[in-house]
């Protein structure tokens, strides 16, 4: 029970990150410029569409991997 709830809170922050990645592509990235991974968000924040692919890609993760708590194993 605990592993499917682990899977599922990540699941959930995953489709929220990817929302807010849609949303507000440019912003998010630059929210995160800070330390070794500073250039790949400038790269997100000059290339906002792919961030929003990156985003809609991780919701569809998240709705995938939240789903697959709900099979009956």
């Amino acid at each position: 029970m605990w592993k499917r709830r682990f899977w599922e809170t990540f699941a959930i922050i995953t489709i929220g990150d990817g929302v807010i990645e849609v949303l507000a592509p440019r912003e998010h990235s630059l929210l995160w410029r800070v330390g070794p991974g500073k250039g790949v968000a400038r790269f997100f924040a000059e290339n906002p569409n792919y961030m929003r692919l990156l985003g809609l890609s991780q919701i569809a993760f998240g709705v995938w991997l939240a789903t697959r708590q709900y099979r009956k194993d």
